[in-house]
């Protein structure tokens, strides 16, 4: 068995005086109780475990129990790895004893997408045809968290091969609703107090789109910042892997240990990593925002659009300029050239499952018949498509040449809710592929129907993620809204 929590303590209090009395003020009931402990921020409870107020172990057992109560309800694990959390909980309680701390995440709960292969536990990417892989080796996002002392508590839901905006999990904001997708079940997790961070993927608006519904943070890295080796792709020109919190510091935390290039994967670049955290309490003032002009986002839900103007309201207050912008002239083909390339890519992946095992796929058709047809499409057709990607992304860097930062609506609607008109574009599928990296973030709640998360999308020029955090940061620092908590 592992230490307790007031074994640790009394190990922790031989360092001296200030913890003992730090320690006695926590077991009077003083800080986070019990129940708190999930829904504490990396930064406070990597804190609390750095000085040896909070165990390891106390932690991931405090967040198992929540698991207990709630995944019933929201379903938002394929895989629970109690036992293998457990002992790494062990192992890091022993570690900070020893004076081996290994950083801010040392000893966080954190959850996997289940397309990220993970050493010794089942990867399916949410498919009856991966039923039964288990990897002989993690990915390098998995791998990078578990060095820098992360603990694996699970691995996350999602649609079939990430195909699809609809995850198999619950909404913790409103059961009946969906929490988007395609890493959903991370979204929810975090929502519900099952995990600090996690992992996801999006080739399609897919971290993105779940944060926005479940009022979290999601972080798209630049293209080629994050490596995915080891991770079940859907593109491998599109697919971006990124950091998912609950608020934007624990983001930028983790994006300290997931960036960075890896030799296993040919497509990550080498470029100075900083410190994401070190420009956080920069402010905004002067900073220039650009935005989409009012047409575009016309046929986006009131709510949604009420709370965009809100979030500029605080920008402006803050002191930065807001101006609307021209978006490349290539920028609706694109969606339909993003499709292309999507498809095709998929169906080069999925040849050897069509060929031999194709009557696995099971009740979910979307991931067979998208490579299907995605290996029906002419060579010429995918070539044209990627051709006009290269002319979207000259127009893009254009686009950004007067912006720091590039805002909008987190998503057209709220979860679930239906729009009078389809809208005319949604401003996610244009950074996957210019490849540039985008952020979503709470921006309050709805108020009919009421009670359903909204959020904004903040967009930069390639590795200008520090940029992003900061005006994030500030937004957050103004309201309250990453706070909240379902009620489950």
């Amino acid at each position: 068995m592992g230490v307790s929590r007031r074994t640790f303590l009394q190990g922790s209090l031989a360092g001296g005086m200030a913890l003992r009395s730090t320690g006695s003020a926590r077991s009077q009931g003083a800080g986070p109780t019990d129940s708190d402990l999930p829904y504490m921020s990396i930064v406070q409870a990597s804190e609390l475990m750095r000085t040896q107020q909070l165990s390891p172990l106390e932690l991931i057992q405090a967040v198992l129990k929540r698991i207990d109560e709630v995944e019933p309800k929201v379903q938002a694990f394929n895989t629970i790895a109690r036992d293998e959390a457990l002992r790494a909980a062990r192992v890091a309680e022993q570690e900070i004893m020893s004076g081996r701390y290994r950083g801010p995440l040392h000893g966080i709960p954190v959850g996997f997408k289940d397309t990220h292969y993970t050493r010794g536990i089942e990867t399916t990417a949410g498919s009856p045809q991966l039923e039964g892989f288990i990897p002989t080796y993690d990915a390098t996002v998995v791998a990078r968290l578990k060095e820098a002392g992360a603990i694996l508590v699970g691995k996350t839901r999602l649609p079939a091969f990430s195909m699809g905006g609809n995850t198999p999990s619950h909404n913790p904001w409103d059961l009946s609703r969906t929490p988007g997708g395609s890493s959903g079940g991370s979204a929810v997790a975090l929502a519900a107090g099952q995990l600090m961070g996690a992992t996801g993927g999006d080739t399609s608006n897919s971290i993105r789109h779940p944060a926005t519904l479940c009022n979290v943070v999601g972080m798209k890295a630049t293209f080629g910042l994050v490596s995915r080796y080891g991770v079940i792709p859907i593109s491998w020109t599109l697919d971006h892997i990124g950091p998912m919190t609950r608020s934007v510091e624990d983001n930028a935390l983790m994006l300290n240990v997931l960036a960075g290039h890896d030799p296993l994967d040919d497509y990550t670049v080498e470029v100075d990593i900083p410190d994401y955290t070190r420009g956080l309490r920069g402010g905004v003032r002067g900073l220039r925002i650009g935005i989409p002009k009012d047409p575009l986002i016309d046929d986006f839900h009131p709510e949604c659009r009420r709370a965009f103007e809100e979030a500029l309201e605080v920008y402006r207050k803050l002191g930065a300029r807001v101006a609307e912008v021209e978006m490349p002239s290539t920028l609706q083909a694109m969606d339909s050239g993003q499709r292309v390339i999507r498809i095709c890519e998929a169906g080069s992946y999925h040849e050897y499952h069509l060929a031999h095992h194709a009557d696995r796929y099971g009740a979910s058709s979307r991931p067979r018949s998208e490579a299907e047809v995605g290996a029906l499409i002419p060579a010429v057709e995918y070539l044209r498509a990627q051709k006009l990607r290269k002319i979207f992304l000259k127009e893009s860097h254009e686009m950004f040449r007067s912006l720091d930062v590039f805002i909008t609506p987190g998503r057209p609607a709220p979860a679930g809710e239906p729009l009078q008109f389809r809208v005319r574009q949604d401003f996610a599928k244009m950074f996957n592929c210019n490849g540039f990296p985008a952020l979503a973030l709470p921006a309050g709640f709805s108020t009919s129907p009421p009670g359903l998360p909204v959020g904004l999308q903040i967009a930069a020029k390639p590795f200008e993620e520090e940029i992003i955090y900061r005006a994030a940061f500030a937004y957050e620092s103004e309201t309250s809204w990453h706070l909240k908590r379902p009620n489950l």
